[in-house]
């Protein structure tokens, strides 16, 4: 996979093997509200504070915040669905996107909670994302850090752009 500037505003990755591109496609239904684990729930929607005292609170931010996270998370998944449809097979069945650079942010904010999702269901912690050891990818967990690590490198290539 490689990233591109097509002109015009917009940003890129083409050469994308077919397998790379199951992975991209399927990046939205990662942080399709349904679906995610208990652990990914609570990675993207911690309690404002650990005091158990504190249970108004608590409750202020279910009702008022937490909804809004939501309501952003999903706006920013439809838009990562929208630029999908842009997928396209290229030479030697190999496949192309682009996004308008309009919407990186809301790539970078799906692509990020992918990640999130995925290592809180491998039980991973900053240490373990960054060792970047070659995950074995003849197994769930393995696939699943190769995903961590695509959506990564797919990051990168955002923000580098952004800066």
């Amino acid at each position: 996979m490689e990233f591109f500037i097509p002109g015009k505003g917009r940003l890129g990755f083409r050469h994308i093997h077919p397998l790379l591109a199951d992975l991209v496609r399927t990046l939205p239904d990662l942080v399709e509200p349904g679906h995610l684990s208990e652990a990914a729930e609570q990675r993207f929607y911690p309690p404002p504070t650990q005091a158990a005292d504190q249970e108004e609170l608590h409750a202020d931010w279910k009702a008022f915040v937490e909804p809004g996270l939501q309501e952003l998370f999903r706006s920013n998944r439809d838009v990562v669905l929208a630029d999908l449809k842009t997928l396209t097979a290229k030479k030697k069945d190999l496949l192309e996107f682009t996004l308008p650079l309009t919407h990186a942010e809301a790539w970078l904010n799906v692509l990020n909670q992918a990640r999130l999702a995925l290592a809180a269901d491998l039980g991973f912690d900053e240490r373990a994302l960054a060792a970047g050891d070659t995950p074995d990818l003849s197994t769930d967990a393995g696939m699943k850090a190769f995903r961590v690590n695509l959506y990564a490198f797919m990051q990168q290539c955002l923000i580098e752009q952004l800066d």
